[in-house]
Formats: structure tokens, C-alpha cells, sequence
């Protein structure tokens, strides 16, 4: 597939930095661009790190006016650019429809248009299934769960019953979601087993990557709000509430009862206790453990985390350890010298010529 340099700057609303006719065979970044081929850079550094490939053009920020003579396009921001260059370069294919003859479907199942169930699939009893949703094989959806329009289900995803499902969601291998949350009392020397009797809502355009896990709730439901991003092997615990826009990288595990505001960022490894609530846009650092509330707009990192601007302080301060160990050492070794001088007059000094000391008045 190859498109002019003119065609794509059009398709990214950018503007054309020398000749359009450049014919562009593929799309690439800087480490591994080849001749022929479209990259970018998302800052002065990179635009010079790009000119000295073998890029065909490059897509710049919007502030650069030339190339010095190689091919480009001008855009308010490169990365987003290039993500929607690499969709022109790599269409997905067109959704395929119909049932497999493997597949299994229960009573009452409502499908709508240009839905696709794959080999294996098994669909419950009063499942609905918008339009143009993807189920792929081996999938099993329970019985009353309901998926929105142009959603992608991937293999082998399991969802409880019940689940509800938004539009534009996409649900990667192995991930599942509604199974019980873990809940147990201690009673006579043994756990009894809480009831979880509710569900799991996941809102429009959310994503979830592979062998993500999402409990149901204990009463009420678990919830996953619009435009959320979730990694591989992610843990979303019995009544969380994850709000709109979160990414959360992977590894990441939230205990049950957690409230997480909209845009708040989780770094690899993180974790978070139960019954805690992280602000709109707080940042969490990689594999910090959250033990209680964390401000809107905060950055906590640590274990337990904390502020990023005491732990910055913190470790400044550990940097000079060494020195003031050194010098402790040596005030040490001083003292020692001077408590053996003194100790050495004290046997010199005969006692009928040391002060004497006045006997306590009463």
C-alpha cells in the first residue's frame, strides 16, 4: 500500500512541508525507519534525530517550518498523528458476519446487524448483542449480559452473568469480568463465604487488555466508567468505581470499595487498599502502594506512597548519608582519643591535688 506525502497530510489535517508528490510505502519510528517510509518526532531533539534517517518525510509539531530539504508534515501533535498514519497504513479488516456452526446460544438471544460469533462461542440465555460486535472463539457470555454496538470480545473472555457492556468497547483474551469478588467473614474457626450478588457496568469506548480481571460487586455494581484504558493482567476488585478516562498500566490491583476520579494515571505494579479514593488526575507512581486518600491532582510514589515532592526531598537528603557517616566516624574517633587523654591525666594527677567537691547542704 502506498499513498503520496499530499494524500496523508490531507487524511492528518497537516500541513505540507515540501513536495507532496513523495510517494509514502509504510510508517515507522525513529529506531527503525527504512527509506521510502513516514516517522515522526515530537520535539526539537527528535526533529534532529529524524533528518539523519532514511525517512522518506516526517511528521513535525506545528512550529517547524522546514526540514532542510527532506519532505514533512506540520501537525499540532506528531504522536497522535503518526497513531492515525499507522490506522491508514494498516486498515482493520472488515468485520465478517454470521453465526459459526460450533457456536452455542441460549434462548432469547437478541442479535443485532453485521454481529459476528466465532467457533466455540456460547452465548447464555437473554444475552443482547449490538450491532457490528465482534464475539470471538471460545468466548462465553452468561446468562442476562448485554453488549453494546461495534464492540470486540476476544478469545476465550468470560463474563458473568448480568454484565453490562457500553459501546466501542474492546475486551482482549482471557480477560474476566463478573466473577466474584472475594469476600469472606471468619466465624468458629472457619470462612463463610459473603453472597456477591451484583454486577459489573463497563461504560463506551473502554478498553481492557488480556487476562484482565473485574469482579462483580457485593451488592450493587463494579464499575468501569466511559473512556477508561486498562493493561494486561490488571485487578479490579468487588465494588470499585474506576471513573472516566483512568489509565491503569499493568499489574496494577485495586482492593475492593475503591473510588478512582476521572484522568488519574496508575503506574506498573501499583497497588491500592480497600475503602481508599484517588483524586481527579492524581498520578500514582510504578509499584507504589496507596494505603489512604490521595488529593485531586496529586503525584504520590513510594511504599506507602507519598507525595512526590517528600519523597524528592527524602532522597536528596540520603544522597549525602555518606558524608555526614564519615564525619560521624571521624567526630567518633576524635572523642574516643580525647576521653582515653583525659582518662590518661586523671591517673597522673595525684587526688590530694584534684578539685574536691563541696558536700550536698541539706
Amino acid at each position: 500500500m502506498e499513498h503520496t506525502l499530499h494524500t496523508i497530510a490531507e487524511h492528518l489535517h497537516g500541513r505540507l512541508i515540501g513536495s507532496g508528490v513523495t510517494l509514502i510505502r509504510g510508517v515507522s519510528n525513529l529506531e527503525t525507519v527504512k527509506e521510502g517510509e513516514l516517522t515522526f518526532a515530537e520535539d526539537s531533539r527528535h526533529v534532529t534525530l529524524a533528518l539523519s534517517t532514511r525517512a522518506a518525510a516526517v511528521i513535525v509539531p506545528s512550529d517547524v517550518q522546514q526540514l532542510e530539504g527532506k519532505a514533512g508534515i506540520s501537525v499540532a501533535n506528531p504522536k497522535l498523528a503518526f497513531a492515525v498514519a499507522l490506522e491508514l497504513f494498516h486498515p482493520m479488516a472488515p468485520p465478517t458476519e454470521g453465526i459459526h456452526p460450533s457456536a452455542v446460544l441460549g434462548e432469547n438471544v437478541q442479535l443485532g446487524k453485521g454481529v459476528c460469533i466465532k467457533a466455540h462461542a456460547s452465548i447464555g440465555d437473554n444475552v443482547r448483542i449490538g450491532q457490528g460486535t465482534l464475539i470471538e472463539s471460545g468466548a462465553r457470555l452468561g446468562d442476562g449480559v448485554s453488549i453494546g454496538e461495534h464492540c470486540f470480545i476476544g478469545p476465550n473472555v468470560v463474563m458473568y452473568r448480568h454484565t453490562l457492556i457500553g459501546h466501542r468497547v474492546r475486551i482482549h483474551g482471557g480477560t474476566v469480568i463478573g466473577g466474584d469478588g472475594f469476600g469472606y467473614v471468619f466465624d468458629q474457626g472457619h470462612y463463610v463465604k459473603v453472597p456477591q450478588v451484583g454486577n459489573v457496568v463497563i461504560e463506551d469506548d473502554v478498553e481492557l487488555g488480556c487476562n484482565v480481571c473485574v469482579d462483580r460487586a457485593t451488592i450493587g455494581s463494579t464499575v468501569i466508567k466511559r473512556g477508561t484504558k486498562v493493561d494486561n493482567l490488571v485487578q479490579i476488585a468487588h465494588n470499585d468505581h474506576i471513573g472516566e478516562h483512568v489509565m491503569i498500566t499493568g499489574h496494577v490491583g485495586f482492593s475492593g470499595s475503591v473510588t478512582v476520579g476521572n484522568y488519574a494515571v496508575f503506574g506498573g505494579k501499583a497497588g491500592v487498599v480497600d475503602h481508599v479514593t484517588i483524586g481527579e488526575r492524581a498520578q500514582i507512581g510504578a509499584a507504589s502502594v496507596v494505603t489512604k486518600d490521595v488529593p485531586a491532582g496529586e503525584t504520590v510514589w513510594g511504599f506507602p506512597a507519598r507525595p512526590i515532592r517528600s519523597i524528592k526531598r527524602q532522597l536528596a537528603a540520603l544522597s549525602h548519608l555518606p558524608a555526614i557517616l564519615q564525619r560521624l566516624s571521624g567526630v567518633a574517633k576524635r572523642l574516643q582519643t580525647t576521653e582515653a587523654r583525659l582518662k590518661s591525666l586523671e591517673q597522673r594527677t595525684p587526688a590530694s591535688s584534684r578539685p574536691r567537691t563541696r558536700p550536698a547542704q541539706s
